[in-house]
């Protein structure tokens, strides 16, 4: 017969045996051989080449919620990137601005990839008019030139978004100089505040507004919650989306997470609110918003999405951690949507030197407590369309075949003479 306490000692046991069990089914605890994260391995052992390392290296760029919105055409001379808006957010993003953002940042990882296959690139971006879904043009110089890697090809790999607290403490000048600069474009700005600064407590405080506005928005909320993976079966299926592994909370909070059922839309915004008030927010060093002239400027939102990259990129070189908190520019989004009064575009301005620029991005950088864990990724051979560049290909192939011939015919007629 078994008494109470030993009644208590089973119990306890099972709770924990199914946590663990729950925490292995919610990606807590991580094989490595796991499908979502195989992208991140290939790329940091170089498993593909030539074109094939661009793409290799663009999944493995930032996007919303980690949609993943692309799609790639390949051929020998070079790369085409395709939006797919079917990856849609929904409510949280009802004009497609993060999606392209999420482009930009693949474009921007693209190039840089580029200067570690020996071949010059020129990149195009929204090459076709008559199709704007494809939104860049990567074309690759003959195989075989000199090229110098980029100093932050090594970051690629290294770079995750982290969602957790960060220790706090100022960011030194060499480095906020090196990120005020990652903007590299005159479509684009970035503008950067210290955390405790009048501005970036402003910047706090109407994060945390827009964040509960969006917790408490129904349709919202579930857009969001269409992304959230709750199995470690949807992780490894799907290979995108967010999860309790990826959320930044403390390893304890996560285990315990791992134990309860699944949480809901509601639910999710509530934490979600919790943690940017009780942790994103107080925990950080800097703030910062990449702005642009016009918000519905394809080109410059690509653009913006670029100096995301760069930034955050530059971010991991120097050590730091950094995660979009863009709740801000959400809402400015879906007020325009709901054709409300726009409170949170008139609030921006304060943050603002000239409001003639309106922010696309916004994000805080801090010291990690902790390295960040990679977020699930579609391997390359999932990502790949139709041969849309057979045609341009062939064309390509042909016009410096004749070229070709006719310097060949040139070199004749002179040594016939």
């Amino acid at each position: 017969m078994i008494d109470r306490r030993g009644a208590l000692r089973l119990g306890g046991g099972a709770v924990l045996a199914g946590g663990v069990l729950r925490a292995i089914d919610q990606g807590l605890i991580i094989p490595r051989d796991r499908p979502g994260l195989a992208a991140w391995d290939d790329w940091n052992r170089h498993r593909h080449s030539g074109p094939l390392a661009l793409v290799s290296a663009a999944i493995l760029a930032a996007s919303p919620h980690n949609t993943q919105p692309w799609r790639f055409a390949i051929g020998r001379y070079g790369v085409d990137i395709f939006e797919v808006p079917e990856r849609a957010l929904g409510a949280m993003d009802p004009f497609g601005r993060e999606r392209l953002l999420g482009l930009g940042a693949a474009v921007h990882t693209m190039a840089l990839a580029s200067t570690g296959i020996d071949r010059r690139a020129a990149v195009s971006l929204l090459p076709d008019a008559a199709n704007p879904l494809h939104v860049a043009m990567i074309e690759l110089g003959p195989e075989g030139q000199r090229t110098v890697p980029h100093p932050l090809l090594p970051a690629i790999g290294r770079r995750h978004t982290d969602r957790g607290p960060y220790r706090g403490g100022a960011v030194v000048d060499r480095a906020l100089a090196t990120l005020a600069g990652a903007a590299r474009s005159d479509a684009v700005r970035i503008a950067l505040f210290a955390a405790d600064s009048a501005r970036g407590r402003r910047f706090g405080a109407l994060t945390i507004d827009a964040t509960a506005a969006i917790a408490a928005d129904d349709a919202m909320m579930a857009a969001s919650h269409a992304w959230f993976r709750h199995s470690r079966r949807d992780q490894d299926r799907l290979m995108d989306g967010l999860s309790v592994a990826t959320s930044g909370v403390s390893p304890w909070l996560a285990a315990a997470a791992a134990i309860l059922p699944e949480q809901s839309a509601a639910s999710e915004g509530r934490y979600w609110l919790d943690a940017t008030r009780d942790s994103a927010v107080p925990t950080a060093s800097l703030f910062g918003l990449i702005l642009v002239p016009d918000l519905a400027d394809r080109r410059a939102t690509l653009l913006a999405g670029a100096a995301w990259q760069r930034l955050h990129l530059l971010a991991t070189a120097l050590g730091l951690s950094a995660q979009p908190l863009n709740q801000l520019p959400e809402m400015i989004d879906r007020q325009r949507q709901l054709r409300q009064p726009p409170g949170y575009a008139r609030a921006v301005d304060a943050l603002l030197d000239d409001p003639a620029w309106r922010p696309t991005f916004a994000f805080r950088i801090g010291h990690p407590l902790s390295p960040p864990g990679a977020s699930p990724r579609r391997p390359v051979s999932m990502v790949i369309g139709q041969p849309a560049r057979l045609a341009y290909d062939v064309g390509r192939a042909g016009a410096e075949t004749r070229a070709q011939e006719a310097a060949l015919a040139r070199r004749l007629q002179k040594q016939a003479r």
